[in-house]
């Protein structure tokens, strides 16, 4: 990362320059490894090939050739975003993986106002575990793995990621082995032009009901199905763009798609969100989850928003035959209930 101070990302200690408390803090992270019997020596820590530029002159074509090299001319025409990736990354840069989607995310957590303040934190810390993975070093008997500022802090298990996450803001804190999850899409709704199979939505803050959004059937190029060949509800990240806040509520690390969107970063919620279905005019009542994903932000090659199983069997509904989903609310299904 660059030592202009203004490319330093807040809140977030930086190993190199530690205060004693942030200091004494990670070191007892990292004595953690020995208290689990685990051996962080057989993690090749190896440095990051992240070479900061110190100055704001670049050599004419030396830009267009880092964007070229690196394909994010494929991501973008502009010329000031690759200059910021360019000041973040240093001209000899390498991609970490050849995933299309896990590159984009990687740029995007550098350029996209949508990360700040800790987007700079979060692409260390992508490419980092990239790397690890990548090494076949890590303990496969543990089960999380805590990365700050780019480098291997310790393992860990889930029901720490809450307290670490608020403690190193834009840590990744990801299982040792890869989380992949298969998403599944019938061929039935490839049809744009049949809306059987199609639905609105919304989605509220638990927190704040004022915080409230929708998505149409069809939206920014995007259709939103249900999907009962999908275990879980997938949405637009445009959706999140329409809250409050974009982060808020959100995970900061994804986990990866297979099946339909392969390849693809989605994105859990950290908390219970409100969730309805309907057509537009009639409304389920509110289902409360975290069971929700959202895609990257600029994800590749994917056109559905997936209402899964998980929601719908939550949901009270009913479907006629070549006809879209009906959905009721509770007191009506309690009245059909008591009339049998």
């Amino acid at each position: 990362m660059s030592n202009n101070p203004s490319n330093t990302v807040t809140e977030v200690p930086d190993l190199e320059n530690l205060s004693l408390k942030d200091s004494t803090d990670l070191e007892s992270e990292k004595q953690k490894n020995t208290a689990s019997e685990t051996k962080p020596e057989a993690v090749v820590d190896t440095e990051l090939t992240i070479k900061p530029v110190t100055n704001d002159k670049v050599v004419e074509g030396d830009l267009e050739k880092f964007a070229e090299r690196l394909e994010i001319n494929k991501f973008t025409e502009n010329k000031n975003e690759w200059k910021k990736f360019y000041d973040f990354a240093g001209s000899g840069f390498d991609w970490p993986s050849t995933n299309i989607n896990e590159r984009r995310l990687i740029f995007d957590y550098v350029v996209d106002p949508d990360w700040d303040p800790i987007g700079e934190e979060l692409a260390l810390n992508a490419i980092k575990y990239c790397q690890l993975l990548k090494s076949n070093t890590l303990d496969q008997s543990c089960e999380y793995v805590l990365i700050v500022n780019g480098k291997f802090v310790r393992y860990g298990t889930s029901d720490e990621e809450e307290d670490l996450v608020k403690k190193y803001p834009g840590c990744y804190f990801v299982p040792v082995k890869k989380r992949v999850v298969e998403l599944r899409k019938f061929s039935a709704i490839n049809n744009e032009t049949i809306k059987e199979w199609q639905v609105h939505f919304r989605l509220r803050n638990t927190v704040n009901a004022l915080d409230e959004v929708g998505m149409a059937n069809i939206e920014q190029g995007f259709r939103n199905v249900i999907d009962t060949g999908a275990t879980m509800t997938v949405i637009p990240y445009f959706v999140r763009e329409k809250l409050y806040s974009r982060q808020e509520g959100w995970k900061n690390f994804p986990i990866e798609a297979s099946g339909y969107g392969e390849g693809i970063k989605i994105f859990q919620a950290s908390r219970d969100w409100y969730i309805c279905l309907g057509d537009g005019i009639n409304w389920s009542c509110w289902f409360k989850t975290n069971e929700i994903y959202s895609w990257q932000k600029n994800p590749n090659d994917i056109r559905c928003s997936l209402i899964g199983y998980d929601v719908l069997n939550n949901i009270p509904h009913y479907k006629p035959c070549r006809q879209p989903y009906i959905f009721l609310k509770n007191d009506i299904i309690d009245q059909v209930q008591k009339s049998e």
